[in-house]
């Protein structure tokens, strides 16, 4: 069957291009597309961890480098028309007019409809070494994990190799996490942000039309947690097409670190479904980073809103020797009943508990 989808492929090509191109077509389509001066790249925060071994030879670290590449075309007439359309939607249900003409509500809604690239493949330089990307899928990410040498510590930044000609520079993050240490996994929505998710027409205002506010404390508490070593991991069930405005968010208010969030069509689902949260999807993203750093311990942050309590309650079960605490922020009007707060902590083996301020954290490190 790839034989054939390749023999068909090869053939379409050869048909619809000049003959002096189909090889170079025929080419570029098995080893990738380069890529172009209308298209742009995103390279989303990401860690190392140590692949261990003899300690006599240098440390080698394993990076899982994630992008996102696509074609913005915002001043086309389709795009306009898409943005106009789903405004008129969301005018129906949440917004104003007002707010959905405004250049925030295009900006925010603008990834959505992005024209995806696939079968793209790039390169990076890391420690001035190339490294080829694996290709793009139908969505336009590309997902490669690099074996290199450690460096000392902190972040280090890699550059897009660009093709010639092409002036722009498209960069991307990683930070080093040793074997040990104390991390934070953190919620989001409700968490770190302003965000009503119980209340779905709040949910839309405050993601699509409204400036994003931090949660009242929380970025001082985060930034004393950094400055007493810790480091962070963001997980989310928004989609990727909110990382734009998310990760410019996150920079502003809180320490830098890796950021997760969930794969989204536009076809797959409504426009509320995407933007609450995923029990499955937040467990095996918070299982994969525990797994990835198996020696550190996590202090697991959340509110109540939806299921972060019973989320953190199942990790604190499946890695007890891990879960040092979990701090979950009351939202008003959440189930916060002695009964569920009663059956989450009791299945914590380390700290938990439930504040409303963080003055009232008694954690200590």
């Amino acid at each position: 069957m790839n034989k054939m989808i390749k023999m068909v492929s090869a053939l379409l090509i050869g048909l619809l291009l000049p003959i002096s191109f189909a090889h170079k077509a025929v080419t570029q389509f098995k080893y990738g597309f380069p890529l172009r001066a209308d298209e742009t790249i995103i390279f989303f925060p990401t860690s190392s961890h140590d692949l261990g071994g003899d300690k006599k030879e240098k440390p080698q670290c394993e990076i899982p480098i994630h992008s996102w590449l696509f074609e913005p075309e915002d001043e086309s007439l389709a795009r306009k028309s898409a943005v106009k359309l789903v405004g008129e939607l969301l005018e129906h249900y949440a917004l104003s007019e007002e707010q959905t003409e405004s250049d925030l509500f295009r900006q925010r809604i603008s990834p959505f409809l992005v024209d995806n690239q696939r079968y793209k493949k790039v390169s990076i330089t890391l420690n001035n070494k190339p490294y080829v990307l694996n290709k793009t899928h139908a969505n336009g990410h590309s997902k490669t994990l690099i074996t290199m040498d450690c460096w000392s510590s902190g972040w280090n930044t890699f550059k897009l190799n660009m093709p010639v000609g092409d002036k722009r520079s498209f960069t991307g993050e990683v930070l080093r996490i040793p074997h040990k240490g104390i991390s934070v996994i953190s919620d989001i929505d409700d968490t770190i942000k302003f965000s009503e998710v119980l209340n779905k027409k709040a949910l839309l205002r405050h993601t699509f039309a409204e400036p994003f506010k931090a949660t009242s404390g929380m970025p001082d508490f985060y930034k004393q947690l950094e400055s007493k070593g810790v480091y962070f991991h963001y997980v989310s069930s928004s989609p990727w097409q909110l990382y734009p405005s998310l990760g410019a968010f996150i920079n502003d208010y809180y320490p830098l670190g890796t950021v997760s969030l969930r794969n989204f069509r536009v076809k797959d689902t409504s426009l509320i479904d995407f933007i609450t949260a995923s029990k499955e999807y937040k467990l095996e993203k918070i299982r994969s980073i525990i797994q990835r750093y198996p020696e550190h311990q996590f202090i697991l942050i959340g509110d109540s809103g939806e299921n972060d309590p019973e989320v953190y309650a199942g990790m604190a079960e499946e890695f007890p020797n891990n879960i040092m605490a979990v701090l979950i922020r009351r939202v008003e009007k959440s189930d916060l009943s002695e009964q569920r707060i009663a059956e989450v902590c009791n299945k914590i083996k380390g700290y938990c508990q439930f504040f409303r301020k963080v003055e009232d954290i008694k954690l200590e490190l």
